[in-house]
């Protein structure tokens, strides 16, 4: 009898059962086993990397400690309180702050300083710290926005700005970079719109901001200009708004305008009152007349012969 090869099936023997089965089980043993000592090796990996990390920080720490100890030593300046951000990479990293102190006295951003000028001869710079920074030696910088004595602000056409007042600064926005140990000491600068009186300098000394300088144009501009960028106009505004808030109520400055206003209508009020007197006093003059035409009348009914 022939057997369908289909239906036919050679059994296997207790042996080979048996080395298929251990055959399998060391194969799930070895893949569990590559898969174990893979996650290990990934572990390392990770460990290694959040080793490498840690240390990183803590090179990047002690660096920025031994740049403040190297500032505060050779400097006399020394950062305060936590960087606001880090920008650069290596040796042009750069730390900025909002405070630093120098001398026994602290600065912080948007302070109205004095600062040491280039030559003897020259009076004290005027400007407003825009931001601070440490440099990679510890050095400790400040950003500023100048302010220019009417002396040192050039015209146009030649020559220099007269000032109303010897208190008188132009705003500019002119920015430089200079060492923070060139500040002197901190000062006080008003922003006052020009239809203002300016404050009594007893009660309120500092310097007086009118005008700004444009530095490329080397011309003047108003306060209230139209056609400033609106980001600089906010800031002249709020510059305007806080120096007003310091100095209280400050009557309006009489204007050669003004003036004229006035004296016309001062005019116009004198003519009217002479018109109203012209016409009173003729009024006057006329009932009176009538007055003693009736009164003749009444005295002599038939008339006079």
């Amino acid at each position: 009898m022939v057997l369908s090869r289909s239906l036919a099936q050679v059994p296997s023997s207790d042996g080979e059962e048996n080395f298929v089965q251990e055959t399998r089980s060391q194969e799930r043993k070895s893949t569990s086993f590559e898969e174990k000592l893979e996650g290990k090796r990934t572990k390392r990996k990770m460990v290694y990397q959040e080793s490498d990390d840690d240390e990183e920080e803590k090179e990047r720490n002690q660096e920025d400690e031994e740049r403040k100890e190297a500032g505060e030593k050779s400097h006399g300046v020394k950062p305060v309180g936590e960087p606001v951000k880090v920008t650069g990479k290596g040796k042009e990293r750069i730390i900025h702050y909002r405070q630093f102190e120098y001398g026994g006295n602290r600065y912080h951003m948007e302070d109205s300083v004095l600062l040491n000028p280039e030559y003897d001869s020259e009076k004290p710079y005027v400007a407003f710290i825009k931001d601070i920074t440490q440099r990679n030696d510890g050095g400790m910088m400040i950003m500023v926005q100048w302010f220019y004595r009417p002396e040192e602000a050039e015209k146009k056409g030649g020559g220099n700005w007269v000032a109303n007042d010897t208190r008188e600064v132009f705003y500019s926005f002119h920015c430089d970079e200079a060492n923070a140990e060139s500040v002197m000491h901190r000062c006080v600068v008003y922003f006052v719109p020009a239809h203002k009186k300016l404050p009594k300098r007893k009660q309120n000394p500092g310097f007086i901001v009118r005008k700004v300088y444009d530095t490329d144009e080397k011309k003047l501009r108003k306060l209230t200009d139209k056609d400033y960028e609106i980001e600089i106009q906010h800031e002249i505004d709020l510059l305007v708004e806080k120096s007003m808030s310091r100095l209280g109520y400050l009557p309006d400055f009489e204007t050669e305008e003004n003036v004229e206003k006035t004296k016309r209508s001062s005019r116009k009020v004198i003519s009217l009152k002479s018109i109203t007197s012209s016409h009173e006093a003729e009024k006057k003059a006329t009932e009176e007349s009538l007055k003693t035409t009736n009164d003749n009348a009444d005295n002599n009914p038939e008339g006079t012969k």
